[in-house]
């Protein structure tokens, strides 16, 4: 069901409405303008639709209801009602899903590893880019390799969810509007982005921002939230997919989205967002706050759920640091936390999550394959794929948004 709307309302829900508007038996009214801005004349066809009913001109649940019958909602992209994501059908879409380093393995763009990937369930592939790797020994790589990569999953029907890495745990939340959304609506990009946007997510900034981190956390946090609000606003003129939102502290810290989760989506006239979390909990307790963003209908997502959490030491990144899975092979949580709980919690609230990684990554045993390959699973990917409770094979379920003909 869309979202309430009423007078002052903008974006796709009205084009929406106002479609649907039009497509009822004539009236004494002209027909309306599908911009999407919801103005007087707009009402006007609202309260004449309510006549038969309590006037109001608040186009309700019960008005959607009568206007949408038994009709699923179909949009262009996918779109999330409540805490929810839908695909372009009208099907409810819990994410369940792997994250491809797609750039840090330096085979690509000559070969990737996206079938093999495919093979594990997953109905999702949240997909590492860089406007600029950082590194000028790395092969090239083009915006016709993303369109490639992108294509590629629509033929293998996995939902693929698109961020940029650039500035992962960056503490200066600034940067989102400075060096990525130029890069997002760069003309080249939204060609690619808008041929694929059926099935597309796009995740705007690995885990930018800080918040408990920071010297001054409510300043941080506003800063957080402004960059974001900006963002939305400046992407929502040219892209209606969903945006995915990393929680800041690199992506630790769900809470924050229990405090501003619901003023964004507000500030988003399609309110079509994904908020992720990182479940990098070793020395945090973020699980509390699940509860809090599902009790509040968020749209809450983890788009990095993993076996093993590095930590910087001295100015260096020591991998595998800690065990997030109960091995006791290095370090333990402070917090006891394990990612298998976790999952089972998720599977059990109906949560969306991606898991950290395929292949490559700096610590091999947080990897699901030992090579690429998926007859090479390592013991954590073994898990992830075939875990009877919630294991990819077991919980993921493909999306109808790549049906050329979907049944609705």
């Amino acid at each position: 069901m869309p979202p309430t709307l009423n007078l002052g309302s903008t974006g796709q829900d009205v084009v929406l409405l106002q479609t649907k508007l039009n497509s009822y038996p004539p009236t004494a009214l002209p027909p309306l303008l599908a911009d999407g801005n919801f103005g007087s004349i707009t009402l006007q066809r609202v309260e004449e639709f309510q006549k038969n009913a309590f006037v109001t001109g608040v186009v309700d649940p019960i008005t959607w209801a009568k206007l949408l019958g038994d009709e699923p909602m179909q949009k262009d992209t996918f779109y999330t009602n409540g805490r929810y994501l839908y695909d372009s059908s009208g099907k409810k879409t819990i994410l369940r899903g792997v994250n491809l380093p797609l750039l840090d393995d330096w085979d690509f763009p000559q070969s990737n590893t996206l079938a093999e990937l495919e093979k594990t369930g997953a109905n999702a592939v949240r997909i590492e880019w860089y406007k600029e790797y950082g590194n000028a020994n790395r092969p090239a790589y083009a915006l016709a390799d993303l369109d490639n990569i992108l294509a590629k999953c629509k033929a293998n029907q996995i939902i693929p969810i698109l961020g940029l890495w650039d500035f992962t745990c960056n503490p200066d939340a600034t940067l989102l509007n400075t060096q990525l959304v130029p890069w997002w609506l760069s003309e080249p990009v939204l060609a690619v982005l808008k041929k694929h946007q059926r099935y597309l997510i796009i995740n705007l900034a690995n885990e930018l921002g800080f918040y408990r981190w920071a010297n001054d956390s409510a300043i941080a946090l506003n800063t957080y939230k402004e960059a974001y609000k900006s963002a939305i606003t400046s992407i929502r003129q040219h892209l209606h997919l969903p945006i995915m939102i990393d929680a800041p502290d690199c992506g630790t810290s769900i809470e924050v989205f229990t405090t501003i989760g619901q003023e964004l989506i507000d500030h988003d006239p399609d309110h079509n967002l994904l908020l992720s979390g990182h479940a990098y909990w070793a020395a945090y307790n973020g699980l509390p706050h699940i509860e809090t963003a599902i009790n509040a209908n968020l749209p809450i997502v983890f788009g990095e759920v993993a076996n093993k959490q590095d930590e910087d030491i001295d100015g260096q990144t020591q991998y595998c640091y800690y065990d997030l899975n109960d091995t006791n092979e290095s370090h333990a949580p402070q917090a006891n936390f394990t990612f298998q709980a976790l999952l089972h919690r998720l599977k059990e609230q109906e949560v969306g999550w991606l898991a950290w990684c395929w292949w490559k990554d700096g610590c091999s045993k947080r990897q699901m394959s030992q090579d690429g390959n998926f007859f090479n699973l390592t013991p954590y990917g073994n898990d992830l794929v075939n875990n009877p409770n919630y294991g990819l094979k077991a919980t993921a379920e493909r999306s109808s948004a790549f049906d050329e003909n979907p049944v609705i």
